[in-house]
C-alpha cells in the first residue's frame, strides 16, 4: 500500500477510584458553597434593580466611617440580607446632616440610625422604627453632664454657657429631650469627637475647655474610678432613660424588607455562632423590641410639649 498510515493511540484516561471521587466532592465543597453564595447575592441584587442602600449613622463618633467601620456594617448587612434574601450597601456615617441629604439621594430602604436624627427627620423620610439595639456592657442609654469640682451644684449656672458634646450636631435633641430644656435654649453646644479629651480638658481647667462635657453614663463610671480625673470632676444633671439606637425601615420603600420578618431575623442573631461574631463585631449585645413609651415621651420633649 506504498506508505503505512500511523495511527497515534489516544492516552488512556484514569478511572478514578470511589474514594478518590469521595476526595474531590470534599475538596470542592466550600468551593461550591461559596459559588453559591456569590450566584444568590447576584441574583438578589439583580431581581432588585440592585444592592439596597443602608444607612448606618453614629452621630459624632470620630471611627463611624465608611473607610473605618465599612467594612465591619457590611459584614452585619450581608448576615441579615442573606435572612431577608435582600442584597444591601451599607453607607457608616456620622454626620447626620449628611445622612439626611444621602437618605434624599439614594433612597435607603433600612438603617439604624440616632433617636435623634428619627425624631428630627423621621416624618420627613417616612422612618418606621422596628427594633432598638441594646449596646454590649450599657444598661440602659443615659447621659450626664460633668463640671469641674469647684462649680456650682445648681444646673442652671450653666445656662448660655459651652457643654462639649459628640451630639452637637442634634441640637433639638441634646436641648430638649437629654437636657429637658434645663440649661435653657442659649446653651452653645460646642462639637467634639474626642468626648476624653473634652474630659482631661475640663479637668485640667485648660484654656479651650468646655464649661461643662455631656458624657454617656457608662463612659463616666470610667472617668470617676480614675485617680487623676475623678477627684478633679463631678456630675450635676443625669438624664432619664432614653432611646437607644433605632433600627429603621424608610417609608415608600419597604417592600422588599417585610418588618416582622426582620425582627425575627435580627432576635435571633444570639441563637447562632455566627451570629454572635458579627453583633461583637459592630458592639451590640442583641436586637430588642421598641420601648414605644419611652420613644413617645422622647418624641413630646423633642416637640416641647
Amino acid at each position: 500500500m506504498g506508505k503505512h498510515s500511523s495511527v497515534t493511540a489516544k492516552p488512556s484516561l484514569p478511572v478514578p477510584s470511589r474514594q478518590g471521587e469521595e476526595r474531590d466532592m470534599r475538596s470542592k465543597t466550600p468551593l461550591l458553597h461559596g459559588i453559591a453564595f456569590v450566584l444568590l447575592s447576584a441574583t438578589v441584587a439583580l431581581a432588585n434593580g440592585g444592592p439596597e442602600p443602608f444607612l448606618f449613622l453614629k452621630t459624632g463618633e470620630k471611627f463611624a466611617t465608611q473607610e473605618v467601620a465599612g467594612p465591619t456594617v457590611k459584614g452585619f448587612t450581608d448576615y441579615v440580607g442573606r435572612k431577608l434574601a435582600v442584597s444591601f450597601e451599607p453607607e457608616v456615617m456620622n454626620d447626620p446632616v449628611k445622612a439626611a441629604e444621602f437618605c434624599g439621594a439614594k433612597k435607603p430602604i433600612m438603617g439604624i440610625v440616632t433617636p435623634g436624627f428619627y425624631l428630627q427627620y423621621g416624618k420627613t423620610l417616612g422612618l418606621e422604627p422596628v427594633s432598638e439595639t441594646r449596646r454590649e456592657g450599657v444598661i440602659a442609654e443615659q447621659y450626664v453632664l460633668v463640671v469641674p469640682k469647684t462649680a456650682g451644684d445648681d444646673v442652671k449656672t450653666l445656662a448660655g454657657k459651652t457643654v462639649a458634646t459628640t451630639l452637637a450636631a442634634e441640637q433639638r435633641y441634646v436641648i430638649g429631650v437629654i437636657l429637658q430644656d434645663k440649661l435653657g435654649k442659649e446653651v452653645r453646644l460646642k462639637p467634639t469627637m474626642d468626648i476624653e479629651g473634652a474630659v482631661f480638658n475640663l479637668a485640667d481647667g485648660a484654656k479651650n475647655a468646655a464649661d461643662a462635657v455631656l458624657v454617656e453614663e457608662a463612659a463616666w463610671k470610667l472617668f470617676e474610678n480614675d485617680s487623676e480625673l475623678g477627684p478633679k470632676l463631678k456630675v450635676i444633671y443625669r438624664s432619664d432613660e432614653l432611646p437607644r439606637a433605632l433600627v429603621v425601615l424608610f417609608g415608600g420603600n419597604t417592600s422588599s424588607v417585610n418588618a416582622e420578618k426582620l425582627k425575627t431575623v435580627l432576635k435571633a442573631m444570639n441563637d447562632s455562632e455566627e451570629g454572635k461574631t458579627i453583633l461583637r463585631s459592630i458592639r451590640v449585645q442583641s436586637f430588642v423590641d421598641l420601648d414605644r413609651e419611652r420613644l413617645t415621651k422622647a418624641q413630646e420633649l423633642f416637640l416641647g410639649k
